[in-house]
């Protein structure tokens, strides 16, 4: 199978989990639902943190959802993030974008972003997003690390 038809699918099947997710659009009164963040990395002043509550491994697929948080632009970002461990590679399959200190949801997209790679990044987005992939194939419920733990529980919209 090629790069393009395994990034179709892997794009394919993370529109499939997230029309499958129990979401709807915001509005006042949505419910809330449980965030369990573990912080991973940092590098320019944003931290990137994975919701141990959502990681999936099927096959050569990852799956978890990882949250960007840019304190200094009072934003956090959440991708549904799918990595292909065959094509060294990641895609962001929704986007939901929160405004950081209130945790309210402002944005929410199911536009699947283009493919990237992880493997021999020297530096930047590449770099900390291969570490995410570490983290999420080395998690294992129940060994809680609490110096790695921020805002255990939070609730988001």
């Amino acid at each position: 199978m090629n790069k393009g038809a395994v990034a179709m699918l892997a794009a394919a099947f993370a529109l499939t989990l997230g029309l499958m997710a129990p979401y709807s659009p915001p509005c006042h009164g949505e419910p809330l639902h449980r965030v369990d963040r573990h912080f991973v990395d940092s590098v320019d002043y944003t931290g990137y943190y994975v919701d141990v509550n959502t990681i999936q491994k099927e096959g050569n697929l990852v799956m978890a959802d990882v949250y960007m948080v840019k304190a200094l632009y009072n934003t956090m970002y959440c991708y549904g993030v799918v990595y292909n461990l065959n094509d060294q590679s990641y895609q962001y399959g929704y986007t939901k974008i929160y405004q950081y200190d209130t945790r309210r949801l402002t944005s929410y997209s199911e536009v699947p972003s283009m493919v990237y790679g992880y493997a021999n990044a020297a530096m930047g987005n590449n770099m900390v997003m291969a570490e995410v992939l570490r983290f999420c194939q080395e998690y294992r419920p129940g060994k809680l690390d609490t110096s790695n733990n921020t805002d255990v529980g939070e609730m988001l919209e």
